[in-house]
Order: C-alpha cells, then structure tokens, then sequence
C-alpha cells in the first residue's frame, strides 16, 4: 500500500504529515469505496487455534506447583538442619564446658601432687639420710608411695572418662 507524499504540506512535523497523509489516502479510497481492508488477500488466513495456548498454561501451572511444592520441601529440610546444628551445638558446648571443669580439676590434682612432693623433698634435705640408718629411708618411701597412691585413686575416675 502506497502513501502518496505529494499533497502533504512539508513543514509540519513528521507525525503531523504522516497523520495527513493517512487521511488523504483514506479519504481517496473511501471515495473510490473502497475499505483499508479490501486490498487484502483474506482466503489464506488460518483460523487460529488457541488451544496449544491451554495446554502450556495448564503445563506452567502443574510446574508452578511443583517448585511450589519443592520449595515448601526444601525450607522443611533446612529448617531440620538449623534444628539439628543447634541441638550438636549445645551438645558440644556443653561437653567442652564438662571438659574445661575436668582439665581444671586434673589441673588442681596435679598441682596438689606436685606440692606435696615438693614438700616431701624439704623433708628429705631436712633429714640427713645416712646409709646405714634403714628407718629414715623407708619412712620416706612409704611417705612417697603413699601421695602417689592418694594422687593415682583421686585422678584415675577422671582419666577413665577422659580415655
């Protein structure tokens, strides 16, 4: 279809002469009776079906329903991971603090253990040991034996559950 460009004025802007131009020609076809549609070829024109149309709307709809599905899925999983990295985290932080009162209880033990030989040593530099006097050396040794044996029973339920 050809716009004839002659009769319009040329000073106008471009919508504006566009605008009159398409009044012209419609003018001149209707005054020929003709309408903007008759010059169409109509006879090969497909009636449109629209049905492939539902057919991807049900299809979006049924997959919308799914990730809805999946995604209410998926925040139900992290849900019970959040849930279960805090009830492990509590759990840990507890068995540190058991293991913090236990380290400072050996600690304690130990350091008891070391005064008390500490004080044994004292003892021996006070006593002139001589080799041919047996009870002083066996005072001392069963003095010794018997702080490591008080030392071995205090810290030994503690060792088990360290092991």
């Amino acid at each position: 279809m050809a716009i004839d460009l002659r009769n319009v004025e040329p000073l106008g802007s471009k919508s504006v002469l566009l605008e009159q131009a398409m009044r012209r020609h419609r003018g001149a076809n209707n005054a020929q009776g003709k309408r903007f549609t008759d010059d169409m070829d109509m006879s090969d024109m497909i009636t449109p079906d629209f049905e492939w149309l539902k057919d991807d709307k049900t299809a979006l709809q049924s997959l919308v329903k799914q990730m809805d599905a999946s995604i209410g899925q998926l925040a139900g999983q992290v849900r019970d991971l959040d849930e279960q990295a805090k009830k492990s985290r509590t759990g840990l932080e507890k068995e540190q603090q058991l293991l913090f009162k236990q380290i400072s209880t050996l600690n304690s033990l130990l350091k008891k253990q070391v005064d008390v030989f500490s004080s044994v040593e004292r003892q021996m530099a006070q006593f002139e040991v001589k080799q041919s006097n047996l009870m002083p050396q066996i005072v001392i040794g069963l003095i010794t034996g018997l702080t490591s044996a008080i030392t071995l029973i205090a810290s030994a339920p503690w060792l088990m559950s360290l092991i």
